[in-house]
């Protein structure tokens, strides 16, 4: 939470929620009875109301990224007045969104799901009755060793959602004591610990006010469960819920981060994982790695005569064309402009016997463009004569090349050959022509 700013607070208690969440309104009328706690649906209906009754607090929900939030929080700063407390709340994937809202005028912001002690602070009000449901107690202290296994799976919220789920279950496991979890999150179950049979207590996992999962424990040698035990369940199974949130859009934007747009296909950034990976694979299990490298010819010509829609036609139809005819496991992606990078590589054994790199890949090369040639594209409206080609170089691992940098340059220099030998071609580095990809 950020630090609190101290300032003179107004005299009545009246306190304004703007963009209700969760039922945030009813808990905190039970939480401060003696407040007269009011609600906005939305900010504009929050600064209507504070010109017509001010308020010593203002709770304002924030829901991620708002366009103009800033300067909705500077409105409900200039309606509150400089004496009005001003809190914002959102969900821990939003803080920084809230953060940066401070800079509209806001005093301070507070996390769901709310602590009762965060709360109070954050009010500079002691409460009336005990924490209701909406506002939950302080969970337990953590031990050094929750901490330690909580940075861990932090660290590692790229993994696959089983594995961050296995973790979770490892975390509630030695949070609580309990002989075997299991976890169950969007069908997915993970379970650490001993097998479980009957379960002792069970924890829904909820997400946006859907149950979205569970968290079951089994019992516990040598002491019943109290209720600090079941307080610390809770917590980890909000944990469970924000940690699986947050996993899947990490997962999701890294992706997007690794996909060229246009094309759908990986980009030059996970080309360059994907290679470091592949080789270090390859050296271990003493296998070849072929690495493409090719691109449109006269791509330029045709992007200047018939438009870039008409050049990113192109793109698209050349991606899917030779994406269609690699194995399943073999690399194409799109190394810049009108280059693509493939990558051949052995999951298993050669595609048929006696098959070798970089014959493979000519293979493929010759029905990629046999299939090119015959295709129509927009650019023949304009330039009848005119037939989509490629020229581009091979290079193979560890032949050619032991390092990615290696590889990558030598497939380069080959297509840099290709070209100008005519176009239309594929070369392997050191050999000249491997054969006229029209022909191959």
């Amino acid at each position: 939470m950020a630090s609190a700013t101290t300032k003179p607070i107004l005299p009545n208690d009246h306190l304004l929620v703007v963009g209700d969440h969760g039922g945030l309104t009813d808990a905190l009328r039970r939480r401060y009875p003696g407040w007269d706690i009011t609600s906005a649906d939305t900010y504009l209906a929050g600064i209507s109301a504070l010109t017509e009754r001010p308020a010593q607090t203002v709770v304002a929900y924030v829901d991620g990224p708002t366009p103009q939030l800033s300067d909705a929080v500077a409105g409900l700063r200039e309606a509150a007045g400089e004496r009005t407390r001003l809190l914002l709340c959102c969900r821990p994937e939003s803080e920084p969104v809230a953060r940066a809202a401070l800079a509209g005028g806001a005093d301070d912001y507070i996390l769901f799901p709310i602590q009762a002690d965060e709360l109070d602070n954050a009010l500079g009000r002691a409460p009336t009755v005990a924490a209701p449901a909406g506002v939950a107690a302080q969970a337990p202290a953590a031990t050094m060793t929750e901490l330690d296994a909580l940075a861990d799976t932090l660290a590692n919220l790229e993994s696959e959602p089983t594995a961050t789920l296995q973790r979770l279950a490892e975390l509630a496991q030695l949070a609580t004591g309990a002989d075997g979890v299991t976890v169950v999150v969007h069908g997915s179950v993970v379970a650490a610990g001993q097998a479980l049979g009957e379960p002792v207590l069970v924890e829904p996992i909820e997400s946006a006010g859907k149950t979205i999962g569970q968290i079951s424990l089994g019992p516990r040698a040598g002491r019943p469960y109290s209720s600090a035990d079941i307080e610390k369940l809770r917590h980890y199974a909000r944990l469970t819920a924000q940690l699986t949130q947050l996993a899947s859009r990490h997962r999701h934007w890294r992706k997007l981060a690794m996909t060229d747009e246009l094309s759908g296909l990986p980009n030059r950034r996970y080309l360059l994982r994907f290679l470091d990976d592949m080789l270090m694979k390859a050296e271990a299990e003493r296998f070849c790695v072929t690495l493409l490298i090719f691109d449109i010819d006269d791509f330029k010509t045709y992007n200047d005569i018939c438009g870039h829609e008409a050049g990113d036609e192109i793109i698209r139809l050349a991606a899917n064309l030779f994406r269609r005819h690699c194995r399943e496991h073999d690399l194409v992606t799109r190394y810049g402009g009108d280059e693509f990078a493939v990558v051949f590589w052995d999951a298993e054994e050669p595609r048929a016997a006696e098959s070798s790199h970089p014959a493979d890949a000519l293979l493929v090369l010759q029905r990629f463009t046999q299939e090119l040639g015959a295709a129509e594209f927009t650019v023949q409206r304009r330039l009848p004569d005119a037939q989509i080609t490629i020229s581009g170089g091979l290079a193979t691992f560890p032949w050619d090349a032991t390092t990615r940098e290696e590889l990558i340059r030598k497939a380069d220099q080959a297509l840099i050959q290709a070209k100008q030998a005519g176009k239309n071609r594929i070369f392997t580095i050191g050999q000249g022509a491997a054969d006229e990809a029209g022909e191959t």
